[in-house]
C-alpha cells in the first residue's frame, strides 16, 4: 500500500499541469452534481414530512366554455363541495375547508400583522402532522378557538405555557376579539406549500360569514384538502358524476379534481421541468470534466508507456499494472469529490440566494446522498480509466505522426456542443426577460403605489382621494377589488342582447371592479366611447375591452357603446371600449374583460405619483391612510412595477441557472483545450521544427495546428443548433407573447465558441510557430 501511495504521489508530481486541469474540471463538475442533487433533493421533499402525506389530496376546479376550453383553473373550490364529498365518497377519511387570510393581533402595546392565518375545519387536524399537539375533536369546534405553532406561542406568551390563554385580535372596523388557545403544534418545516401559524376553528368564520356564503357555488375562495386512505378506482369519472350530480350537464361547463399534496408544489409553485433541466445540466458539466480527465489521462498515461514496460520486465503483472492505474483514478476521483463537497458546504448560503431556496447543507441529513455521490465518483475513476489503461497497456502510441486523434477528437466536439447549446439558452432566456421588460402591456404600472383599503377607507374613497391629492406629487387614486400583476380569477355569467333577446355567452368574461378613477390612474387607452361615469346612473355602466367585443362579435369597438348586456344577473350598458392590456403576467394572453363599478369588493387602492421626492411622498400616503384606518393596522404599500417584476422571478432564475453553468462548462471545455494543445504541441515539436526549416510560414504552421480544432467547432454547431432551437422553443412556448428565436443567436454562439476555441489554442500555437526550430532539432 506504501508502494502505491508512493508511486500516486511521483505520478501527480511528475505531471503537475495535466493534473491542477483534471483536478479543477472534476471538482467543478463534482460540484455541480453535489449542488443540483441538493436542490432536487429539497424540491421533492415539499410537503413530504407529513404522515399521511401519501393519502393527502387538495381538491381544484375547473372551468370551460361551451366549446370545451379550459379557460379557469382554480386550487380553490366552491364551499359546499367539501361536505357533498364527504356524504358522496365513502372513501373519504376526512376533509376540511380552509380559509386563508393575514390578521391583526395585540403584541404587548402594539397591533402586528400575523400573515399566515387560516380558518379551518377540525379535520384539518386529523390530515395534516401537529407533533406536539394532543389531537382532540373539540380543539377547534368552539368559535374563537385557536391552535398556534410554537414560534407564535413564544412570540406572545414569552415561553409561558400559552394553551388556555387568549390572543386580542381586531377587525378590519378596529373591533377587539378574544382568541382562546386550545394547542400549541412544533412548527412546520418551511418545505410546504402553505404554512400556517395559526389556525382558528371555522365556526368563527362561518359565524361571520353566514350560511349564505358556505352555500355558494360561485364563491371558489376555499382550499379544501381531504384524506383519503383507499383511492377509489376511476376517480375522475366518479368526480365528473358528482358534478352532474349536483348541476344538470354540469362537467360541460366545470369540473373538479383531487391533485396529490406531493404533486402541488410542482403544479403550482415550482416545476418537474426544472429539476429535469437542472439534473441534465449538471450531468454534462460533469462529463465535462470527466472527459477533460479521461483525455488527458490518456495523453499523460502515452508517456507511461516506457515506464509500464520497465515494470513488466522487472516481474510486475498486467493485473498489478492496472489495479495502479485505477487505484490512482478512484483516488484522484474521491479526493475530488471531497473537495468539492467542501466547497459546496461553505458556498451553500449564498447559491441558496442565488437560486432563491430553502437549501442548507448538513452531513447527517444527506448521509444517503453523499453515499451516491461517492459511488458516483468511484464510478467514474473507473470509467475514467479504461481507454487510457487499455492504451497503456497495449503498448500502443496516442497518437499518429500528423495527431489526429479520433478518440478525442470525438470528446472535444461534445464539449463544444455543450457549450454552444448553453450559450444558445442564455441568449434566449436573456432576450426574452428584456422582451418581457419592455413590451408595452396596455397600462401604466409604473410610479403607482398600491396600498390595502379598510371599509372606512372605501366608504370615505372620495374624501381620501382629496386628501391625498392635495400633495402636488400625487396625480391619481382609484379603489378595487384586485390590481394589476393579479389573476384574473373573477367573472360571472354574461348575456347581450340579440334581437331583443338576452342570450348567454358561451365563454368566460372576466371582470375588473374598479371606480371612475382607475382607467386614468393606470393610464389605459379608450378606443372608443367614454369612461364610466362618477355619478350613480339608473342604468348600470360597463368598460369592455377589444378581445371582449371581437369574440362577443360586434363589428367594432364602435359599435360595442350603447350594447346592452348582463352581468352576473345585473343589466347594464357599453359605455366604453379599452384597448387590449395586459392585466396578468406575459405568460397569459389577453382575455374577455369587463369593468365597472362595485365598490362594497374593494380592497386595495392605487396611487399614481410622479417621479418627484418618493420618499416624502410615501410618508405622506402613510400619514393620510392612518388618518381613514380605523384598525390601527400596520401601513404597507407595493409598487405595481416592482410586482409585475417578480412575476417573472422563474425566468431570472432561469437566466441565472443557465449563465452560470454557461460560464462553468466553457471554463471546463477551456481547461482541457489548454491541457490537450499543449500535450499535442509538445509531440509535434519536431515537426514544427521540420516544416519551419523547409520554409514554412508562421501563418502555415498556425493553420496546420487550429485546423482540426475549428473542425471540431463546426461539427459541434452543425449538432447543437437543432438540438437548442427545439429546445428553447419549446420553453418559449411557457408564454403568451414571446420573442423570437433569431438566427443571429445561433450564429453569435457558434462564432463565440470558435472564438474561444482559437483565443485557447493560438496563443500556445503562436509560441511553438514562432519558437526556434534549433531548439526542436537540436539532438536529431
Amino acid at each position: 500500500m506504501k508502494k502505491n501511495r508512493t508511486n500516486i504521489i511521483r505520478f501527480i508530481k511528475r505531471n503537475p499541469l495535466y493534473n491542477s486541469i483534471n483536478f479543477t474540471g472534476l471538482v467543478i463538475g463534482f460540484a455541480c452534481v453535489v449542488f443540483i442533487g441538493l436542490w432536487i433533493k429539497n424540491e421533492l421533499s415539499y410537503d413530504r414530512f407529513h404522515t399521511n402525506a401519501n393519502q393527502i389530496y387538495r381538491v381544484h376546479r375547473y372551468f370551460y366554455d361551451n366549446n370545451g376550453t379550459e379557460n379557469l383553473h382554480l386550487p380553490y373550490v366552491a364551499p359546499p363541495i367539501a361536505p357533498l364529498l364527504k356524504d358522496e365518497f365513502s372513501e373519504i377519511e376526512n376533509i376540511a375547508r380552509v380559509s386563508h387570510t393575514g390578521m391583526l393581533f395585540r403584541l404587548n402595546d402594539q397591533k402586528v400583522t400575523e400573515p399566515d392565518v387560516c380558518f379551518a375545519e377540525p379535520d384539518i387536524l386529523n390530515i395534516f402532522s401537529f407533533e406536539g399537539l394532543s389531537i382532540e375533536n373539540n380543539l377547534l369546534n368552539e368559535p374563537l378557538t385557536a391552535v398556534v405553532s410554537a414560534s407564535i406561542a413564544n412570540k406572545y406568551f414569552n415561553n409561558e405555557y400559552a394553551v388556555g390563554k387568549t390572543m386580542e385580535f381586531f377587525d378590519e372596523n378596529g373591533n377587539s376579539y378574544n382568541l382562546k388557545v386550545t394547542g400549541v403544534f412544533n412548527d412546520w418545516e418551511q418545505n410546504n406549500h402553505f404554512r400556517p401559524e395559526i389556525f382558528i376553528s371555522f365556526s368563527t368564520y362561518a359565524n361571520a360569514v353566514g350560511e349564505s356564503e358556505l352555500n355558494d357555488w360561485g364563491s371558489n375562495n376555499y382550499e379544501t384538502y381531504a384524506l383519503v386512505l383507499d383511492p377509489p378506482q376511476q376517480l375522475d369519472s366518479r368526480l365528473d358524476a358528482f358534478i352532474n350530480k349536483q348541476f344538470e350537464n354540469g362537467t360541460s361547463w366545470t369540473k373538479i379534481r383531487m391533485e396529490k399534496l406531493s404533486d402541488i408544489h410542482f403544479n403550482w409553485y415550482g416545476s418537474r421541468s426544472s429539476i429535469y433541466v437542472l439534473l441534465s445540466i449538471a450531468i454534462l458539466i460533469l462529463l465535462l470534466g470527466s472527459i477533460n480527465y479521461i483525455n488527458l489521462n490518456t495523453a499523460i498515461y502515452s508517456k507511461r508507456i516506457q515506464e509500464i514496460q520497465i515494470k513488466k520486465i522487472i516481474g510486475a503483472t498486467r493485473k498489478q499494472i492496472l489495479s495502479l492505474l485505477v487505484l490512482e483514478s478512484v483516488l484522484f476521483c474521491i479526493i475530488s469529490l471531497s473537495v468539492a463537497l467542501i466547497l459546496v458546504g461553505l458556498a451553500i448560503p449564498y447559491l441558496a440566494n442565488l437560486f432563491n431556496s430553502n437549501l442548507a447543507f448538513s452531513v447527517r441529513q444527506n448521509l444517503t446522498l453523499i453515499a451516491v455521490f461517492f459511488t458516483l465518483s468511484i464510478f467514474i475513476g473507473l470509467v475514467s480509466v479504461v481507454y487510457p489503461a487499455k492504451i497503456l497497456l497495449s503498448g500502443k502510441k496516442y497518437l499518429s505522426s500528423n495527431g489526429k486523434m479520433s478518440f478525442r477528437n470525438g470528446m472535444v466536439i461534445f464539449q463544444f456542443f455543450v457549450s454552444i447549446a448553453l450559450i444558445v439558452s442564455f441568449l434566449t432566456v436573456n432576450r426574452q426577460l428584456d422582451y418581457l421588460q419592455t413590451k408595452n402591456l396596455g397600462l401604466n404600472q409604473e410610479n403607482v403605489i398600491s396600498v390595502s383599503a379598510s371599509p372606512n377607507h372605501i366608504e370615505k374613497l372620495d374624501v381620501f382621494r382629496d386628501q391625498l391629492t392635495k400633495n402636488p406629487n400625487i396625480i391619481d387614486v382609484t379603489g378595487s377589488k384586485r390590481i394589476p400583476s393579479q389573476r384574473l380569477d373573477d367573472s360571472n355569467a354574461m348575456k347581450v342582447s340579440n334581437n331583443g333577446k338576452m342570450e348567454p355567452l358561451g365563454f368566460r368574461v372576466a371582470n375588473i371592479r374598479g371606480d371612475e378613477h382607475f382607467v386614468p390612474t393606470y393610464e389605459m387607452k379608450l378606443i372608443a366611447g367614454n369612461n364610466i361615469s362618477s355619478q350613480t346612473k339608473e342604468v348600470k355602466e360597463y368598460l369592455v375591452n377589444r378581445s371582449a367585443v371581437e369574440k362577443i362579435g360586434w363589428e367594432s369597438p364602435e359599435a360595442a357603446i350603447g350594447q346592452f348586456v348582463e352581468y352576473g344577473n345585473e343589466k347594464g350598458r357599453i359605455v366604453g371600449v379599452l384597448e387590449n392590456f395586459n392585466y396578468e403576467s406575459l405568460h397569459n394572453a389577453v382575455f374577455p374583460i369587463i369593468l365597472y363599478k362595485d365598490p362594497f369588493s374593494y380592497n386595495r387602492i392605487s396611487i399614481r405619483t410622479n417621479q418627484t421626492d418618493i420618499a416624502n411622498t410615501i410618508t405622506f400616503i402613510k400619514n393620510t391612510w392612518q388618518d381613514f384606518d380605523l384598525s390601527g393596522s400596520p401601513f404597507s404599500y407595493q409598487f405595481i412595477d416592482e410586482r409585475f417584476e417578480r412575476l417573472y422571478q422563474s425566468e431570472k432564475y432561469t437566466k441565472t441557472i443557465f449563465t452560470s453553468f454557461m460560464v462553468l462548462a466553457i471554463f471546463i471545455a477551456i481547461l482541457g483545450l489548454v491541457g490537450l494543445s499543449l500535450f499535442v504541441l509538445e509531440l509535434r515539436t519536431k515537426e514544427i521544427g521540420i516544416r519551419k526549416v523547409n520554409g514554412a510560414k508562421i501563418s502555415e504552421i498556425l493553420t496546420l495546428l487550429n485546423k482540426d480544432f475549428v473542425i471540431g467547432v463546426g461539427i459541434a454547431f452543425v449538432v447543437a443548433t437543432p438540438i437548442a432551437y427545439y429546445a428553447m422553443n419549446k420553453w418559449l412556448e411557457n408564454f403568451a407573447y414571446k420573442t423570437n428565436l433569431s438566427w443571429w443567436i445561433f450564429a453569435l454562439s457558434g462564432v463565440l465558441a470558435l472564438g474561444i476555441a482559437l483565443l485557447t489554442v493560438s496563443w500556445q500555437s503562436w509560441r511553438a510557430a514562432t519558437r526556434n526550430p534549433v531548439e526542436a532539432l537540436r539532438y536529431e
